[in-house]
C-alpha cells in the first residue's frame, strides 16, 4: 500500500495495544518524516518519537488517547507553518496507515514541561500510533464526510483526475470532522478557502489551519499519483477580496 492508496482507507484509531513496536520500524517512520519535504519554503521542523508503551509520559490535556507512542512535531513560527505541520502530519499519518499502524490526531493534547523545554521551536501537535487494538482501516463509502457538493464548486467542465483530487481531499481529517476546507475549481486551477465559523472558540480556530494542510496532504499526494504537476500560488485578485463565508488561502495551478 502506498500513501496514495492509505488516503481511501485511513481512519482515525482511539484504541491501541499498548506494546512496544521494533525500534527499527520507530526509526523508518522517524526517517520517513524528516525526509519530506515543506510544502512552504524556509520552514524549519523537528520531530520527536513519545515512548508511551509504560503510560502517562510524555503527553497530558482533555480527549488524550491512550497510545504507545506519541508523534509530536514543532516548528518555527513563519508564516503559513501550522498549515505546513498540517501537511507533514498527514502525510506521516497515510505512511503509518500504509504500514499497517494506527493513528489518531491530538489536537488538544500537550507535551510535559521537559519534553517542551527540550523542543527548539513551538510545540504544533502530536500524532498517537500504535498497534490498534481495533481495525485500523476502513472504506472510504464509511468516511463521514460531507457530500463533495458542499465543499466544491466547478465552474467549468473537468477532467477526471482533478475529481480526483477533490475526492481525495475530501477524505481527510479535521479536528472535531469540521471539514473547513472549501474549493472553486476553474479551469486548470484550483482555488483553496477555509470556512469562517464565528462559533469556532479560538482553539479550533487555529487548528482550522493544520486541517488545511492535512487537506492539501491528501490533494498533493493523489496529484504525484496521477502524474499530475501542480503549483501552488496566492492571486493577488482574490486575496484582496473579502469574502464573507470562505477564507482564501491558496491556489493550485494544474500544469
Amino acid at each position: 500500500m502506498n500513501l496514495y492508496e492509505a488516503i481511501f482507507v485511513r481512519k482515525s484509531v482511539r484504541k491501541y495495544k499498548m506494546q512496544a513496536i521494533d525500534q527499527t520500524r520507530l526509526d523508518g517512520i522517524l526517517h520517513f518524516a524528516e525526509s519530506l519535504p515543506m510544502l512552504f519554503e524556509g520552514i524549519s521542523v523537528e520531530y520527536k518519537i513519545i515512548d508511551n508503551t509504560e503510560q502517562n509520559q510524555g503527553l497530558s490535556g482533555a480527549f488524550l488517547v491512550k497510545a504507545p507512542y506519541y508523534l509530536i512535531i514543532a516548528s518555527d513560527t513563519s508564516q503559513n507553518y501550522k498549515i505546513n505541520s498540517g501537511y507533514l502530519l498527514q502525510q506521516i499519518s497515510l505512511y503509518l496507515t500504509a504500514k499497517g499502524l494506527g493513528s489518531c490526531y491530538l489536537g488538544s493534547a500537550k507535551p510535559k514541561k521537559d519534553i517542551l523545554a527540550g523542543l527548539q521551536h513551538e510545540y504544533v501537535m502530536a500524532l498517537a500510533f500504535g498497534e490498534g487494538d481495533q481495525e485500523v482501516y476502513r472504506t472510504a463509502e464509511k468516511a463521514k464526510r460531507l457530500p463533495e457538493s458542499d465543499i466544491a464548486v466547478y465552474k467549468t467542465e473537468v477532467k477526471k483526475p482533478v475529481r480526483t483530487l477533490i475526492k481525495a481531499a475530501r477524505l481527510a481529517p479535521s479536528s472535531m470532522n469540521s471539514q473547513p476546507w472549501r474549493f472553486v475549481v476553474y479551469n486548470n486551477r484550483i482555488h483553496v478557502f477555509c470556512k469562517k465559523n464565528i462559533f469556532l472558540s479560538s482553539v479550533l480556530s487555529e487548528i482550522k489551519l493544520i486541517d488545511i494542510g492535512v487537506c492539501l496532504a491528501n490533494l498533493l499526494v493523489a496529484a504525484e499519483e496521477l502524474w499530475v504537476d501542480v503549483q501552488l500560488l496566492r492571486l493577488d485578485n482574490i486575496s484582496s477580496t473579502v469574502f464573507k463565508k470562505n477564507e482564501y488561502i491558496l491556489s493550485i495551478k494544474l500544469c
